[in-house]
């Protein structure tokens, strides 16, 4: 395939990406960034620029402080664009379309390596199919349409070009190999000062140069042990470089049940329900809890699990390309499979950069097909039509969801009654619009479903208030204090950036108004 004809699926790749994403471009801040874009000032300070750019900012108390690159794509939006969430969306948007063209581009040279031009289903539509569904398909619409979780889209970019720059790695001479190599290793830099997850960078350009360039050795050895050693530099100034105290990240993630031991117990399921979701997109959801997991038996998913991996084994004994893909899937899930603590234990946005690795198996089955003639060719053509459709059809639903706060955390407690988030930030939209008895009842629920959050009940307090009951006001944001002195503090609760200046000073002023002993 000649290299114009690569460009022009990988354009097209990029059209259909951003034509079906045009709709969030009207959409709000939503999530976090309603406090970090909305009300934080930091992104929005220009002399913070330096402190970023020098990595300094990874010792600093702000939201994103050992993420510096997706602190610098922010500030640099807010230049552009003010508090205007178009421009921050427009950037998501141009993000994700490069991102779909570079997964074909990858996949396209990948398997010209592997199989060549056969015959086959052409290695061109094979890795374009495989791309546009990475393009289209509605798991990746968590991490396009929210402004701060464009971290999962700035991990895969910098990991994609890094690949795309190995493939013409090395060239013959050597300043251009220093220079190339130097790229690299700044773009998989670059990925985990994006999210941490993207510390898998170096091992993905170890499996391309283990399964495509293995004959090569000198240089790649030497660029993969410089990849590696970046990642290393970068994760010592992530747990040596920290704030000396901090009035933000007050809390630390647990284990998921509360142990290693448990969280064994629970992983399983959770993988059971994100390849659920790759296949049936009604179960996407902004908050998966228990309640989303619990028809899912431990046994259950671990017999389902076997199972699929046994198939991953036989398919995979067949053809190394689908191999590859699977192990680029399954090492992109292991850094958010709560192994380590993280705070939200399953989220859509994490299968991002999994996506690529799966679409890359696609496109590897894909090349074994023979190819279809006459009315079976009509068939194929139809069945795969429809199962884009089907993706792009949820893909719309999910960015109606993601377009404004009401609609995102009412999808979201339809899907999870049992969400604390879901409850608690209905429960804002409604007071913020100044519908009292519904932000009443949607707080009295998240204060059920966790009994020792000191948020919900400070919420109460406040909406307690704004209905003219005041003793229930009072006693009710003692309460809340007594549960956590922060929310007593009003400069400590704004430090915290979980509520607006507003309804922290509503809550300082009730606590005011109460009378002294």
């Amino acid at each position: 395939m000649a290299n114009k004809r690569i460009l022009q699926f990988a354009f097209f790749t990029a059209f259909i990406a951003a034509i079906l994403y045009l709709p969030i471009l009207k959409g709000e801040f939503v999530y976090d960034d309603t406090m970090q874009i909305g009300v934080d000032t930091y992104i929005h300070t220009p002399s913070n620029l330096p402190e970023v750019l020098s990595l300094k900012v990874m010792s600093r108390d702000v939201i994103d402080n050992n993420r510096p690159f997706m602190l610098l794509s922010l500030m640099i939006d807010s230049i552009l664009w003010g508090k205007n969430a178009f421009g921050y969306h427009l950037t998501n948007l141009v993000l994700h379309s490069l991102c779909s063209a570079m997964v074909f581009i990858l996949i396209y040279n990948c398997l010209m390596s592997i199989f060549g031009e056969n015959k086959n289903i052409s290695v061109g539509w094979a890795a374009f199919a495989a791309s546009v569904l990475f393009a289209v398909h509605p798991i990746n619409s968590e991490a396009v349409c929210v402004i701060t979780f464009r971290e999962d889209l700035l991990a895969a970019f910098f990991i994609l070009l890094g690949l795309i720059l190995a493939l013409v790695f090395p060239l013959k001479k050597m300043v251009s190999n220093i220079l190339y190599g130097c790229a690299i290793v700044l773009c998989f830099f670059a990925a985990v000062a994006s999210k941490e997850n993207a510390a898998v960078g170096p091992m993905y350009l170890l499996m391309y140069w283990y399964f495509i360039r293995r004959q090569q050795a000198g240089g790649w050895i030497k660029l993969i042990s410089a990849s590696f050693a970046g990642i290393l530099l970068f994760m010592i100034l992530r747990f040596t470089a920290v704030p000396s105290q901090t009035e933000i990240f007050v809390e630390k993630a647990v284990y998921l049940g509360g142990s290693f031991s448990n969280m064994l117990l629970i992983q399983p399921r959770i993988w059971v329900y994100q390849l659920c979701e790759l296949f049936w997109p009604r179960l996407l959801c902004a908050d998966i809890g228990g309640y989303c997991i619990r028809n899912i038996s431990f046994f259950a998913a671990v017999a389902i699990l076997i199972l699929i991996i046994i198939f991953l084994i036989w398919a995979g004994r067949k053809n190394k390309a689908f191999l590859m893909g699977i192990l680029f899937f399954i090492l992109a899930m292991l850094p958010t499979s709560n192994f380590v603590p993280i705070f939200r234990p399953v989220a859509d946005r994490y299968l991002y950069l999994p996506m690529f690795g799966l679409c890359f198996a696609v496109a590897a089955m894909l090349c074994q097909l023979k190819t279809p003639k006459g009315i079976y060719k009509f068939i194929s053509i139809s069945v795969t039509a429809m199962i884009y459709l089907y993706f792009c059809y949820f893909t719309l639903e999910r960015e109606k969801v993601w377009n404004n706060s009401l609609s995102l955390w009412q999808d979201t407690v339809k899907k999870n009654p049992k969400s604390f988030t879901g409850n608690n930030n209905l429960g804002f939209v409604f007071y913020d619009k100044g519908q009292y008895q519904n932000a009443l009842s949607y707080f009295q629920k998240a204060s059920e479903i966790d009994r020792a959050s000191a948020e919900a009940v400070a919420a109460l307090a406040i909406t307690y208030d704004a209905l003219g009951l005041k003793e229930e006001a009072i006693s009710t944001a003692q309460k809340a204090v007594s549960m956590n002195e922060l929310y007593g503090n009003y400069e400590s609760l704004m430090k915290l950036l979980i509520w607006t200046p507003e309804q922290s000073r509503k809550l300082h002023n009730i606590l005011q108004s109460s009378p002294k002993d």
